[in-house]
């Protein structure tokens, strides 16, 4: 059964040879190609063989290009992109290109913020510098305060205009704040921001030295009963100048600007205070042993022994006790004046006089200068006195205030 079966598959595959035999003889016969030339004839035989190669062949190709173009019209190539796609890509396109462009504005927005900021910490950085050269150069002098030896201070001149008012609370200053600003990066921002706070810390120095005479200077004429805003009002630093608008200033500049201002308003202060306390009449008047005979305020009248208003102070000692001047000034007066007897008036500026009476001799002349501890006369009694004294009385703004309170001044200060 088997070898029945396997002999009719063979016989049915040779019969199918044998067709595809017969079909390729009959459309693909032997042929002969006569070429006749120049009186000879060729011929060219085309085998079957060559034949179905030759339309293989073309059979292939034509299939190739059919399939090609299938694709080219229908299919997916990369050739070709949907109209949707061509847009999404657009998009992206210039999406990148937008993005591109922000980033560029925005570099460009940093440097000029960089370059501002530098070009501003480069100016406060200069201005402090010009600043604090102005400082250390006007506090290399010094002066003796009336009872004292040696004692630095600010000379009577401000460091730039002085403002009307120091905006900031006078308080002493342990720290400083420092304010958040744009770095650049690089290490010249290291080295600027290094020497600005150097220079921060020498202002503060500077502050700090200036707010202690402050607080010296006014302690020291409070303790003479005087308002010390009333002494001030005789400051002969006048206040002034053309409107400066503070608008186009950065916030780090406005904050450098307020504490110069505040330091210059201050040293305008100290200077003021100085001339208040060079003019106040600290000295003790008499140079030698001497013995009260007379209190400032109410007493009994030597002569009527009737209650009177007394406006100085009596010291008593021998004749010719010399007689010094309490603080240096001008003198007003000197000679005869009424029941003062011989009299001398030295007028310290700042609103304050003193006046010595009683003298029996002035060595001073009218218009004449003199220095803290000068001889201006000898003590006597002349006018309406009944013994050898000095009367000596203190004014401010014509009004006569307690001698005693500024002896004790002095005396403190010494």
């Amino acid at each position: 059964m088997g070898l029945r079966h396997d002999k009719n598959r063979g016989t049915m595959i040779n019969d199918l040879v044998g067709d595809l035999r017969s079909f390729v003889l009959r459309h693909f016969p032997e042929r002969q190609i006569y070429l006749r030339s120049g009186g000879e004839v060729k011929y060219y035989v085309l085998s079957t063989r060559l034949q179905l190669a030759v339309v293989s062949t073309i059979t292939i190709m034509a299939l190739w290009c059919l399939y090609t173009m299938i694709n080219l019209l229908v299919g997916h190539n990369p050739l070709r992109t949907s109209s949707q796609q061509m847009r999404v890509e657009k998009a992206n396109y210039e999406r990148m290109i937008a993005n591109s462009k922000a980033k560029e504005e925005n570099s460009r927005l940093m440097l000029a913020e960089q370059r501002k900021n530098f070009e501003t910490m480069a100016r406060e950085i200069q201005q402090k510098h010009q600043t604090l050269s102005q400082m250390i150069g006007n506090q290399t002098a010094s002066f003796s305060t009336p009872g004292t030896s040696n004692v630095k201070y600010v000379p009577n001149k401000v460091l730039m205009s002085p403002m009307t008012r120091d905006a900031t609370p006078r308080k002493s200053r342990r720290g400083i704040i420092k304010e958040a600003s744009l770095s650049t990066g690089l290490a010249i921002d290291n080295s600027l921001h290094a020497l600005g706070d150097t220079q921060d810390a020498y202002l503060i120095s500077a502050e700090l030295e200036t707010l202690n005479k402050i607080e010296r200077n006014r302690a020291l004429i409070q303790s003479t009963d005087m308002d010390v805003e009333t002494v001030l009002s005789e400051s002969p630093f006048g206040k002034g100048g053309p409107f400066i608008s503070m608008d186009g200033i950065t916030t780090n500049e406005t904050g450098f600007v307020s504490r110069v201002a505040a330091i210059q308003a201050r040293t305008a202060e100290s200077d003021a205070l100085n001339t208040a306390v060079q003019a106040l009449p600290l000295g003790h008047p008499v140079k030698g042993d001497t013995y009260r005979t007379s209190t400032f305020g109410l007493r009994h009248d030597p002569f009527t022994k009737r209650p009177t208003m007394h406006h100085g102070l009596d010291f008593g000692g021998q004749r010719l006790t010399p007689i010094l001047a309490t603080a240096a000034g001008v003198v007003t007066r000197s000679g005869r004046n009424g029941t003062y007897g011989k009299f001398v008036e030295i007028d310290h500026g700042h609103g304050f006089k003193t006046r010595y009476g009683h003298l029996h001799k002035t060595f001073v002349k009218r218009g004449q200068k003199v220095d803290k501890g000068i001889k201006i006369g000898g003590m006597g009694s002349t006018g309406r006195s009944t013994a050898t004294h000095l009367h000596y009385e203190i004014h401010f703004q014509g009004r006569a205030y307690d001698p005693n309170k500024f002896l004790k001044a002095g005396l403190y200060v010494q």
